[in-house]
């Protein structure tokens, strides 16, 4: 099986154990393709992000507007005395004037709206990874149950022959009855096991539905804890600390402080505002072209304390952004050595002491069908090798998860081409 990666979609073979029996073509199974396809599709999470597109559609097209002329009319000289009584020598103009707006602050304005549009972009990507990587966690606790209702149901199996075992020898008078109820306990104990499971598998299935608003419309999840990810070399690593979603959100914030602290410096530069119009007098009726021009006068910077600010974020960005990348390095090198640690754990549990715990079992069980231990030695025998073998499953669960965490922090698949060319040829 291919290891599963948030970016790499394959579906999962199905090798699921469900409560101990195979997984038949009768079971509604669901797979990781499906369950990521629905999640996306239904996450209340990710359905917001298309009002935040339109209305930075709203603000992109409001930072591109010029400011509208201005329609002027003035009337003068419209009461006095002698020539200038009552409309007698009224001077009447019509202007027309414009702002210029100087130092490019409409094309910052426009470029701060388009760092935030990368922004969101960002945004989206981060919350899109940490969407699918929480149905993850949630899809492979699903597992884990089905694999814990196999190792369990596999357990009261060995459990019911050997009550069979001991009956048989307590009624031909060899053992005791109370290795038959000790037995008898152990197994009742493993029966009520296995309905806890079962009501914990069918809660891990809602809890996964839950993920794109339905109920669950399965009863197993496909998949194989066993086949375990290879551990990403230290240069796959390192390149992801630069590519990670979280880093690369950080950077388009700083960019747009950047930008921010542009449209600041450029709103230091006065605008002017030029006219032009018609003038008309009244009293020798007579008209002329009138101009205008304005600008305010510059005796104070109006705008360092907006300029002082953008900066102080800018640079705090900045700051932030180096920070971020120190915590993700560690971060993604402890989660890498978690992973090391229980895949050596899970190799050393399967390889080495599994197989001396199954032939402890045999030979307890073969010596105590001969009388040579009891049943104390036997309990303890089984003991052994179902201790062992949960741990396995738990060190496989625990290596999934990591493996899951590595490409949620990076971003990247970190499947690589050997694992992949491998598994094909199985």
């Amino acid at each position: 099986m291919k290891p599963f990666s948030i970016l790499y979609r394959s579906a999962m073979p199905v090798t699921v154990l469900v409560s101990g029996l195979m997984l038949s073509a009768s079971a509604l199974a669901i797979d990781t393709t499906t369950a990521v396809k629905r999640t996306l599709e239904s996450s209340p999470e990710l359905q917001l992000y298309p009002y935040h597109v339109r209305a930075l559609e709203g603000e992109s097209l409001q930072a591109g507007l010029k400011p509208n002329p201005t329609l002027g009319v003035s009337l003068e000289n419209v009461m006095g005395t002698g020539d200038s009584r009552v409309l007698a020598g009224h001077e009447l103009t019509l202007s027309l004037s414009q702002v210029l707006e100087l130092g490019g602050k409409r094309e910052r304005r426009v470029d701060v709206v388009d760092r935030k549009s990368a922004i969101l972009q960002r945004e989206y990507e981060v919350t899109r990874l940490d969407v699918v990587s929480s149905m993850l966690r949630d899809y492979y606790a699903a597992l884990r149950l089905q694999q814990l209702l196999d190792w369990n149901r596999q357990r009261i199996n060995t459990e019911q022959a050997a009550l069979k075992v001991i009956e048989q020898r307590a009624r031909a008078g060899v053992v005791g009855e109370a290795d038959r109820m000790r037995m008898q306990l152990r197994l009742e104990k493993s029966q009520a096991k296995q309905q806890t499971l079962a009501a914990e598998h069918e809660q891990s299935l809602r809890t996964l539905a839950s993920s794109w608003l339905q109920e669950p419309d399965f009863n197993a999840v496909e998949g194989d804890m066993t086949a375990l990810p290879d551990l990403p070399n230290k240069a796959s690593l390192e390149q992801a600390v630069l590519e990670t979603p979280d880093y690369l959100l950080v950077t388009a914030q700083s960019r747009i402080n950047e930008a921010r602290l542009a449209l600041a410096e450029a709103e230091r530069t006065a605008n002017v505002t030029v006219g032009a119009g018609i003038r008309r007098f009244e009293a020798n009726d007579d008209l002329a072209l009138v101009f205008n021009f304005s600008m305010p006068l510059q005796l104070n910077d109006r705008n360092q304390g907006n300029i002082a600010a953008a900066q102080a974020e800018y640079q705090g960005k900045l700051a932030q952004q180096e920070l971020l990348k120190s915590k993700l390095s560690v971060a993604l090198t402890r989660i890498s050595a978690a992973m090391q640690n229980n895949i050596a754990q899970e190799k050393r549990l399967t390889q080495k002491l599994k197989p001396v715990a199954r032939s402890l079992l045999k030979e307890v069980e073969r010596g105590y069908k001969l009388g040579i231990y009891n049943v104390l030695q036997w309990v303890d025998a089984q003991d052994e090798l179902y201790t062992i073998e949960r741990d396995i499953i738990e060190a496989q669960h625990a290596v999934q998860l990591q493996f899951l965490e590595l490409e949620r922090l990076s971003g990247m698949s970190l499947v690589n081409d050997a694992t992949q060319s491998a598994t094909d040829k199985e």
